[in-house]
């Protein structure tokens, strides 16, 4: 079943995406345009993915998410559940894997 799902405008084209070799973030751009060699999200260490999403949300322009029987979750206070890698973190981490992989597969399709 495809995933239609419109993505918004935001600028995910200068947030990183993946880890060099040697420890340094690669922008969804330079995936696309330069195919560095990577470490791709999925073969992050967990203390990694959690530094790659705090990442992605503090660069993000608008953070808020609601979660289902707590309440709005703001830029600081996502960043610092990530960060401690809580339920919360846990889940954030989880929906931006899902996002970096449907981001890098439509970039390469060039449908983004």
């Amino acid at each position: 079943m495809a995933n239609n799902a419109p993505i918004t405008h935001e600028d995910h084209w200068s947030r990183p995406v993946a880890m060099t070799p040697d420890g340094q973030w690669i922008s969804l751009r330079e995936v696309v345009e330069e195919k560095p060699t990577q470490v791709p999200f999925s073969r992050l260490s967990l203390e990694k993915q959690s530094e790659l999403v705090a990442e992605r949300i503090r660069q993000s322009p608008e953070f808020d998410v609601g979660i289902l029987g707590k309440r709005i979750v703001n830029k600081k206070h996502a960043i610092e559940e990530v960060q401690k890698r809580t339920s919360i973190g846990r889940a954030l981490i989880d929906v931006e894997q899902r996002m970096i992989r449907m981001l890098i597969k439509r970039a390469l399709e060039g449908n983004l």
